[in-house]
């Protein structure tokens, strides 16, 4: 690309892209300035977590298929790692791309059932299966671990010459790898969706018979939607291992999927930010409802305030309110569709009309 088209794609970008990226940027530099090693661990899986609610993100906003199972590819990736990295001794990179590539092929077999059912009974499928996921982890120790789950003797550590050898620099250099790979996935994946495979993808996910009449192969594109998002969600798991070298079927609970399904919701369908915006608006209003709830003086909201350090209450009420005031999101609240204006500006446009009417 030449230096014009730089400039010309840079000025296509929204300018609250822009101030997106730049306040992400901001945090994660902050973070490992100002945190603890614990903390800085808790961070990462923070990170993490934006990957599998992108997996989400491209089977359900892109692709038009209802998942509410995705966090078992999740417990696919990490166990997969695990096996990779442990019982076969192969390097950690090496591990994370196979046991990425076994959530994929996971997913691409519970793809399949998506060829003939689609909207709740598909839902109810991939409800079903993330239900059915931990008695059926149990079953295979050599795996999974059993009940127990498994630990992982080998260790992601910083080399020496990154000052390997602490807690911290170890935390560190796993919170600088996780960056790297979030943001190698978020970048693949949002060329994934602005290329052809994505105008197929959202073509069948608008009209799946239209686009059969102009030539879109509808099983290699369904399949293929849901091999890649649990592929994405799959790379959580894997990093997920990488910073905790441990791996339980009790992570991976059928609330845990329906958790993943709601962020992605409240950040936003269809939208690559969304999952990003999801996943801070959870935490958000999780650290606003632990310092609240600490207030004294308010009484039975005090205790309200302190439901919200429970995730199941946070993305129910979440997901209640924003079905009322953001139907798109919170990333799609900003944006307007041709011929109309966002719910944003049609409120502001209100008020002013309010106010000028008062003077």
């Amino acid at each position: 690309m030449t230096a014009e088209g730089v400039v010309a794609a840079a000025r296509r970008v929204s300018p609250m892209v822009w101030v997106g990226v730049i306040a992400v940027a901001a945090v994660l530099l902050y973070w490992p300035m100002t945190s603890t090693t614990t903390e800085l661990r808790q961070h990462s899986q923070l990170l993490v977590s934006v990957a599998a609610v992108l997996g989400v993100n491209v089977a359900t906003g892109y692709g038009g298929m209802i998942s509410l199972g995705h966090g078992v590819f999740v417990g696919v990736g990490a166990f997969g790692t695990a096996y990779f990295v442990d019982d076969m001794s192969l390097p950690w990179m090496l591990a994370i791309v196979l046991g990425v590539i076994t959530a994929g092929i996971a997913g691409a077999l519970v793809g399949l059932p998506a060829l003939r059912i689609k909207g709740i009974h598909l839902a109810l499928v991939t409800l079903g299966l993330a239900i059915v996921f931990q008695p059926l982890a149990k079953r295979f120790p050599t795996f999974t671990g059993g009940v127990s789950g498994r630990a992982v003797d080998a260790h992601f550590d910083a080399p020496s010459w990154f000052g390997g050898g602490t807690r911290y620099a170890d935390a560190v250099w796993r919170y600088l790898w996780v960056i790297l790979v979030l943001g190698l996935a978020i970048l693949l994946t949002r060329n994934l969706i602005q290329g052809r495979p994505g105008r197929a993808i959202r073509a069948i996910r608008d009209n799946d018979t239209a686009a059969a009449v102009h030539g879109v192969n509808l099983v290699a594109t369904r399949v293929g939607t849901f091999a890649v998002s649990a592929a994405l969600a799959g790379l959580a798991g894997a990093l997920q291992v990488l910073l905790v070298p441990f791996a339980s079927q009790e992570t991976y609970t059928a609330q845990a999927s329906l958790v993943l399904y709601a962020t992605a919701v409240i950040g936003g369908l269809g939208f690559i930010w969304g999952s990003v915006v999801g996943v801070a608006a959870r935490e958000i209003v999780t650290w606003l409802g632990v310092q609240l709830s600490t207030v004294d003086g308010l009484g039975v909201v005090s205790e309200f305030f302190a439901l919200l350090d429970e995730e199941a209450f946070v993305f129910g009420v979440g997901l209640i309110a924003l079905t009322f005031v953001f139907p798109l999101g919170l990333v799609g609240a900003t944006r307007r569709p041709p011929g109309t204006d966002s719910r944003i500006r049609r409120v502001v446009r209100r008020l002013r009309a309010r106010y000028s009417m008062a003077d």
